[in-house]
């Protein structure tokens, strides 16, 4: 069996932390309680009962618990899995590697399990949350919003759950346009969920990192997903919840974030789509900030200036775009393209400056979607994905 030279220390902290999270009817909240009082976790543990009893109130069961804490069987179990799980760290809320913006929120995991090249988390860490059963158009926001962001952030961590859905193309994109990415299970690292993102999780632990709560042989049952969603926002700035049903579980993760005091956004989506009734119930109750683009959320975080406008320049001065001369196209691609270059994105008002029938405008903007051309930011507003070069009469 291979040893895992990642696992921490005998004198670690962590290792008292594991012991104590193993026991049923004592949590974080109560630990730290007791901490502060006894001078450290390891004082904790030396406790004798009569003095967890008569002391600090503590129920003679649960007494006795926390005193054979390091001799239970099941910590002794989960020890050697881990001794024996090579890449898998162990933190606790003492250890240097737990993440900063994870001890702020009032019920911090006792223990974090972590596997991944990702070091830490201390870089800027945004989470993308959303309904499993996407659709198009949702999975297309998210998409474009983390690939915006990769461009103006590029260090940003994009943190999810690994579900499929909106949280699959959060991580896949971020992947794909070289952001970290971290994904927060529902159950222990041994079980990825769904089976069909394991070629994902792989990937993950290349440019990432698999992050839980639970004990390495977990299984993701139903009642741990909302308990690790308050990790997915804990982890991060903010969230942004780009499509959700009225009974999403990306609500719970937003009502988290409120309660942690972390910004959310949500991208709307049209009145009478079901799809997006759960992100215009946030915005229409100012539980979320309505955004359409990635400039949205980063001034709000103050990642970028308000008057950052435009995607960054490289060092020649140059967008960044692809440049085209809108002569060398069709006529009705290259009307299209110089409207928007003056500043026009709502579809009737390009309607109205090309004069293009409606059926062939639409079909022509398809098009210029699917070269990347153009984008569709929801709404139907369009805006260049390129810089035109208009020669000069």
């Amino acid at each position: 069996m291979t040893e895992n030279v990642l696992k921490p220390d005998k004198s670690d902290p962590a290792w008292s932390w594991l012991a104590l999270s193993l026991i049923s009817g004592i949590g974080y909240k109560k630990i730290r309680d007791l901490i502060e009082h006894l001078g450290s976790v390891e004082d904790l543990l030396k406790t004798s009962p009569e003095i967890l009893i008569e002391q600090f109130q503590i129920s003679s069961k649960l007494a006795d618990l926390i005193s054979k804490a390091t001799q239970s069987h099941s910590f002794n179990i989960e020890k050697r899995i881990i001794e024996e799980s090579p890449g898998v760290r162990l933190f606790c809320p003492d250890s240097s590697g737990y993440p900063l913006r994870l001890q702020q929120i009032s019920t911090p995991p006792s223990v974090l399990y972590w596997q991944g090249e990702l070091q830490d988390a201390e870089s800027p860490c945004l989470a993308f949350v959303g309904s499993r059963g996407c659709t198009a158009y949702g999975k297309q926001q998210t998409r474009r919003l983390v690939k915006e962001i990769s461009q103006y952030v590029p260090d940003m961590i994009i943190v999810s759950g690994l579900a499929k859905g909106i949280d699959t193309v959060a991580h896949e994109t971020a992947l794909e346009f070289g952001l970290k990415t971290i994904s927060v299970l529902a159950g222990g690292l041994q079980h990825i969920y769904p089976p069909e993102n394991k070629n994902l999780a792989e990937e993950i632990l290349k440019n990432g990192a698999l992050v839980s709560e639970f004990p390495l042989g977990v299984k993701p049952l139903a009642r741990n997903f909302p308990i690790r969603n308050r990790v997915i926002s804990g982890l991060s700035m903010g969230i942004v919840v780009t499509e959700a049903r009225k009974k999403s579980g990306a609500k719970i993760t937003a009502a988290f974030a409120l309660e942690q005091n972390r910004e959310v956004f949500a991208v709307p989506g049209r009145v009478d789509s079901a799809a997006s009734s759960g992100t215009n119930s946030l915005i229409a109750r100012q539980h979320a900030k309505l955004v359409s683009s990635a400039e949205d959320i980063l001034e709000e975080l103050s990642l970028i200036s308000a008057t950052a406008t435009n995607l960054p320049l490289s060092p020649d001065g140059e967008t960044g775009f692809k440049k085209i001369n809108p002569d060398d196209l069709g006529e009705k691609q290259s009307r299209i393209l110089k409207a928007l270059n003056d500043g026009v994105e709502e579809i009737d008002a390009i309607y109205e400056q090309t004069g293009l029938e409606m059926n062939f405008l639409l079909a022509t903007l398809l098009e210029l979607e699917l070269t990347g051309t153009v984008e569709n930011i929801g709404g139907q507003i369009y805006r260049l994905r390129v810089e035109l070069e208009i020669p000069s009469n």
